[in-house]
């Protein structure tokens, strides 16, 4: 028989491979025919959405003019529903400092502590570098703890940047960010429902959230950013908005401004770009990417991800087409890599090509094996409690190190582990596993915690049955007598 603890590893190693390889597979087109490029968008969001558990969706998809097609999926009742928006807000907030810029008021290239006076490393830290990422400052800081922590130029993606330009804007306007974006984007473009604030969402029909709990989507209210020290703030990623909406924001763009800002700015924003080195490469601008593969053209892209949502925007230059794509539910295991196929997919429906195709049973598959692993790391946790009493009587006997060795491995060192998974696999801290992988969070966590009380209480039995066998006075020894005489 095998050994069951080699059989456990090596099913959790594969598993976690075949995870891994599933997560990073490269996008690939598929064929797909029958109507025309809108028909078939048409019929492959109504079975991407279905195949991807998404709650709902929502697209539209515009020309400089025009929509070509817009459509709601799911529970959403129309695409003039909002969503949140997570980081696709970065570009409206871009929007806005360019804005001050063309006015004179902002100076892309000044040190951010002429606008913020008392902002840490102000002195160090220029407007364009906080529009590009490349300020030096750390992914998971906040505006209570930011500050210079890698090396300038060289781009790091931190939502503090963001928030950072976001108390610019405040400084320079003397208004609220609500109260400007508001002023001077939402309402010129007729963006009726848009908005900076969750009172203001709500009153809008902002559409329910979800999170996802072990593939199961649960109904969760969104978690609205309250004070500095939250990691998203409202201008890294908290605006709300409807893809109708998108649609007019991205036809303002295709048409050089329309008033809200110059051709030329928005030049700037395109292409004034850093080189970024990824599986797919890519240059960020100020608040958009620029991409110029899978596709026959290139394309100006952000995407964007809060704990109950994700959505896209992009915009096809050559082809004059912007498209906006959003999702009431965050999957980030899953989830995430399907909303990436999909708008991706839809992009290449645009072009001609076929789209990037979900697998009947992908998503119960791929979320069954995440389920498996961390169930098996949980009947571990759970076992070495159920085995406690064998435990105690096998603990006065064998060898004193190797027990206190197996100990350590067991109950200190994989659960130390366990804990720093987040920062081996995703460079994330506990914290953000926590808030965009719940589940994966709470089953680290409880493991973890029952590996150390289950250490805990075996480091307490070894030692008091040892101290017993220590005290117990010794048995007589069997020696050969002769039996008493008659």
């Amino acid at each position: 028989m095998k050994n069951p603890k080699k059989l456990f590893l090596t099913s959790l190693f594969v598993g976690f491979v075949f995870v891994m390889y599933l997560g990073a597979a490269p996008i690939k087109a598929h064929a797909y025919s029958g109507g025309d490029a809108f028909e078939r968008i048409d019929s492959y969001l109504t079975d991407a959405t279905a195949k991807a558990h998404f709650p709902s969706m929502s697209i539209t998809v515009v020309d400089k003019e025009n929509v070509l097609f817009s459509k709601a999926y799911g529970n959403c009742k129309s695409a003039d529903t909002p969503y949140l928006l997570g980081s696709v807000s970065k570009s409206f907030t871009a929007l806005c400092i360019m804005q001050l810029s063309e006015q004179g008021k902002i100076d892309l290239d000044a040190n951010i502590e002429e606008y913020l006076p008392n902002s840490a490393d102000g002195n160090k830290i220029t407007v364009r570098q906080l529009l590009n990422h490349t300020g030096g400052l750390g992914e998971h800081q906040n505006l209570e703890n930011y500050g210079i922590s890698g090396e300038q130029g060289v781009h790091t993606y931190a939502n503090v940047n963001y928030s950072l330009l976001g108390k610019i804007i405040e400084a320079v306007s003397n208004k609220s960010y609500e109260s400007y974006i508001t002023e001077n984007v939402f309402e010129p473009l007729g963006m009726s429902d848009s908005a900076a604030s969750l009172e203001k969402s709500l009153e809008n029909g902002l559409n329910p959230g979800y999170e996802n709990w072990f593939g199961f989507n649960i109904k969760t209210n969104p978690r609205y950013p309250k004070t500095d020290s939250d990691w998203i703030t409202v201008p890294a990623g908290y605006l709300s908005a409807s893809t109708n909406d998108l649609g007019r924001y991205l036809q303002m763009y295709l048409n050089g401004g329309r008033g809200i800002i110059s051709g030329e700015s928005i030049n700037k924003m395109f292409y004034e770009n850093v080189s970024v080195n990824a599986s797919v490469p890519y240059s960020y601008g100020m608040g958009w990417t620029l991409i110029n593969e899978p596709l026959k053209e290139p394309a100006l892209r952000h995407s964007g991800l809060v704990e109950t949502g994700m959505s896209t925007v992009y915009i096809l230059p050559e082809s004059e087409i912007g498209v906006a794509v959003a999702v009431n539910t965050n999957d980030y295991l899953v989830g995430k890599d399907f909303m990436d196929r999909i708008d991706w997919g839809v992009a290449l429906l645009l072009m001609g090509d076929g789209p990037n195709l979900i697998g009947k049973h992908e998503y119960v598959l791929r979320h069954l094996l995440y389920d498996l692993i961390c169930l098996a790391v949980f009947a571990v946790s759970v076992l070495q409690l159920c085995l406690l009493g064998i435990y105690k009587k096998r603990a006065k006997t064998g060898g004193l190190a190797l027990k206190i060795t197996s100990l350590a491995a067991l109950h200190l060192l994989l659960p130390i582990i366990l804990l720093l998974l987040s920062r081996m696999i995703w460079a994330a801290p506990l914290w953000a596993v926590r808030a965009f992988a719940p589940d994966i969070f709470t089953a680290i966590t409880v493991s973890s915690a029952l590996l150390f009380v289950g250490g805990i209480a075996k480091a307490i039995l070894l030692a008091s049955e040892r101290k017993k066998a220590q005290h117990s006075p010794k048995k007589l020894s069997k020696i050969n007598r002769r039996p008493p005489c008659a």
